[in-house]
């Protein structure tokens, strides 16, 4: 059998042809839609594969890295202007207010990047 002809066969077996009604709410099928769209997965295959004791594949959202790698620009790009002030120009005069400003800042999106961090940490152990 070729791969073509496997990859055809592949939905094919013992429970291709076997259904199993379940009855849910509209917000459950909401959710397990939900659900099933995240982790990339057909709402009956995700179903089968939690009845028979399976993990769903871990998926981090696509959203939240780029995110996050925006976050790391802001930092990167602000923590450049502050070298910037404070060594490559060190006749400029720069007032202590703006130079804590930057620093407050640089720690905010810090922050920032370590609550995405620990939001992604559950869905990358699993």
């Amino acid at each position: 059998m070729t791969e073509i002809e496997k990859k055809r066969q592949k939905n094919i077996g013992p429970r291709a042809g076997q259904r199993i009604p379940v009855k849910v709410t509209a917000e459950e099928k909401e959710a397990i839609e939900l659900t099933a769209r995240q982790v990339r997965l057909p709402a009956s295959t995700l179903m089968r594969n939690l009845a028979l004791g399976y993990s769903p594949p871990s998926r981090v959202d696509q959203e939240t890295f780029l995110e996050l790698f925006r976050l790391r620009g802001d930092l990167g790009r602000i923590g450049g202007l502050l070298k910037l002030w404070l060594v490559d120009r060190p006749d400029a005069v720069v007032p202590n207010k703006v130079v804590r400003e930057a620093l407050v800042e640089i720690l905010e999106r810090q922050e920032q990047v370590a609550d995405l961090i620990s939001e992604m940490r559950p869905l990358i152990r699993r």
